[in-house]
C-alpha cells in the first residue's frame, strides 16, 4: 500500500452503493476515524453529476486504499460520471482505484443480512441487466481480492480495523524498503562524486602560459 502524499495520516476512501448500505458506511467512517485515518468518500448525496465525478476523483487520489462494500444492488448508472452505459458508479470508482494504483480491501454482505427495501427494483426495465452485470462485477472481486464477508454493520466496522493493521503495516513496510533502497542509492551518488572530486584535484595540473613564459625568460636572459 502506498502512503499518500497528499496528507501526514494515512487515509481511505469508501465505495459501495448508498441506499442499502448507509448503515454499514457510517459504520465504517466511524470506525476509521477512531483509528485515525482521514475518510475520504461522498457521504451527503450520491453521485450525480460531474462535480461529483471530481469530488470522486479526488477523494481516491488522496487516499492509500480503497474500502469496497457491496451488498445486494448493483446502483446507478450514470454515464455522464462512467462514460459506460453499462458499469455501475461503484464499479467504475473501483476501476478508478486500480488505475490510480491504490489496493482495495473488499466485503460482500451475507445474503441472510441483505437490505430487501433497497434492491434494484423488478419493474425496471434494465434489472435483468443489471444483475447479470452486478454477478459479473461480483466475480471480478472474487477474483481479485478474496472479499471478507459481514453480517451487519457492527461486523463490518470490526472486520474493516482488523484489515487496517495488515494493510497499512503493509505499506509503511513497503516504503521503509524504498526509502532504504533510495538512500542506498544516494550515499552511492555521494561516494561516487566524491571520488570524482579527488581523482580531479590530483590530476588536475596548473596551465602554462608560453607567452609569459617567454618574457619571463628573456628578463632573466638580461638579467645575467
Amino acid at each position: 500500500m502506498k502512503v499518500n502524499q497528499y496528507t501526514s495520516h494515512p487515509s481511505a476512501f469508501i465505495s459501495s452503493t448508498f441506499i442499502d448500505l448507509q448503515d454499514e458506511r457510517a459504520s465504517v467512517a466511524e470506525a476509521l476515524k477512531d483509528n485515525g485515518l482521514i475518510v475520504n468518500a461522498l457521504e451527503v448525496k450520491p453521485a450525480t453529476d460531474n462535480t461529483s465525478k471530481i469530488e470522486i476523483l479526488k477523494g481516491i487520489r488522496e487516499s492509500d486504499f480503497v474500502i469496497l462494500i457491496i451488498g445486494d444492488r448493483f446502483g446507478s448508472i450514470v454515464p455522464k460520471i462512467t462514460e459506460s452505459p453499462s458499469i455501475s458508479v461503484t464499479w467504475w470508482e473501483y476501476k478508478k482505484a486500480i488505475a490510480f494504483g491504490k489496493p482495495v480491501i473488499a466485503f460482500f454482505q451475507n445474503s441472510d443480512y441483505f437490505n430487501t427495501d433497497c434492491h434494484d427494483s423488478q419493474s425496471d426495465k434494465d434489472y435483468l441487466l443489471k444483475r447479470k452485470l452486478f454477478e459479473r462485477f461480483k466475480s471480478l472481486i472474487t477474483e481479485k481480492h478474496n472479499p471478507a464477508y459481514f453480517t451487519d454493520s457492527y461486523e463490518l466496522s470490526e472486520k474493516v480495523e482488523k484489515s487496517l493493521i495488515s494493510t497499512y503495516r503493509a505499506g509503511v513496510e513497503q516504503m521503509n524498503r524504498k526509502n532504504s533502497l533510495l538512500n542506498q542509492t544516494i550515499y552511492k551518488l555521494e561516494a561516487e562524486n566524491e571520488e570524482l572530486k579527488r581523482k580531479l584535484a590530483t590530476t588536475k595540473k596548473p596551465e602554462s602560459n608560453p607567452f609569459s613564459s617567454g618574457i619571463l625568460g628573456g628578463l632573466n636572459d638580461l638579467r645575467k
